[in-house]
């Protein structure tokens, strides 16, 4: 999960109900908040952060490797011995 701490349609509140909620349920996931307005990855107009955008894309492809790829298959296949 990214957000923007500046960002006024999701309130600290919302943003905490649904990281309790997500904890609760024993969700496997990340958490980062970004000192940026609202649609701060968006490459147009005066809230575009190109260096936070940067490190969310990167977070997102290396999730995206790590999960699709062959991250877990070799991570899975050296747990069972069949590496």
């Amino acid at each position: 999960m990214i957000w923007d701490r500046q960002d006024p349609h999701i309130p600290p509140e919302g943003r905490a109900l649904i990281y309790n909620a997500l904890s609760d349920a024993g969700a496997h996931f990340q958490w980062h908040e970004f000192n940026a307005a609202h649609a701060f990855l968006r490459d147009e107009g005066p809230r575009y952060d190109p260096a936070a955008a940067r490190i969310c894309y990167d977070m997102a492809l290396e999730l995206f490797t790590r999960k699709l790829g062959e991250g877990d298959q070799r991570a899975a296949a050296a747990s069972t011995g069949t590496a």
